[in-house]
């Protein structure tokens, strides 16, 4: 059911915002980006945000010089995107699993991982590595507790994520996020990886 656009589409179908939206790029993005620039990464490089919703965190990157695509395919999440922050970011409606995305030199992955079903983790892993340049860049903002609600989203422990990773990525950087929203602070883990070379 999550797997289908009407599922995300009911969650943006009225006048407030849906539960996970901060109104604003989420507080991690400019430890995310220092860890990233550590990497290698500098603004001009493209940089791809799957399940974009209204486009916060999208802006925030175009904001620092990146040439960014938000993607969701939920058409009320890109239209309230378009809304707040015109066309100066590509917009998206592709799925992220289609092979025929990218390349791009990163991605910027807001808990969009911890969105998915568990049984599609490894499959969304592989959608990363195919989605990046060789030497490219998955940054990664996930839960490792949803405090005993049913997901998603879906907590990832630590030790989960680098095992799911590691087979495609080199893992930079994964330790617990300094600077969440209030609401989040002590779940989320921020994770830089590195596709391997073909």
């Amino acid at each position: 059911m999550t797997a289908h656009p009407d599922y995300w589409n009911a969650f943006y179908d009225d006048e407030a915002r849906p539960g996970w939206d901060m109104a604003r790029p989420t507080p991690v993005l400019a430890e995310a980006l220092a860890c990233a620039a550590a990497a290698g990464l500098a603004p001009g490089a493209s940089v791809v945000v799957p399940g974009c919703g209204y486009g916060h965190d999208a802006a925030g990157l175009e904001a620092e010089g990146f040439a960014v695509t938000g993607l969701d395919f939920a058409p009320l999440a890109l239209q309230g995107a378009r809304a707040r922050y015109g066309d100066r970011i590509t917009w998206s409606s592709a799925d992220w699993f289609s092979p025929a995305l990218g390349p791009w030199d990163a991605i910027f992955d807001h808990t969009c991982f911890v969105a998915m079903d568990p049984e599609r983790r490894r499959d969304y892993v592989e959608a990363c590595a195919r989605h990046l340049r060789p030497g490219g860049l998955w940054i990664a903002v996930v839960f490792d507790d949803v405090q005993g609600r049913p997901g998603p989203p879906h907590a990832i422990p630590l030790e989960t994520c680098r095992e799911l990773a590691l087979p495609r990525f080199e893992i930079l950087h994964l330790a617990r996020a300094s600077a969440s929203h209030p609401r989040r602070a002590g779940r989320e883990l921020l994770m830089v990886a590195r596709r391997r070379q073909d």
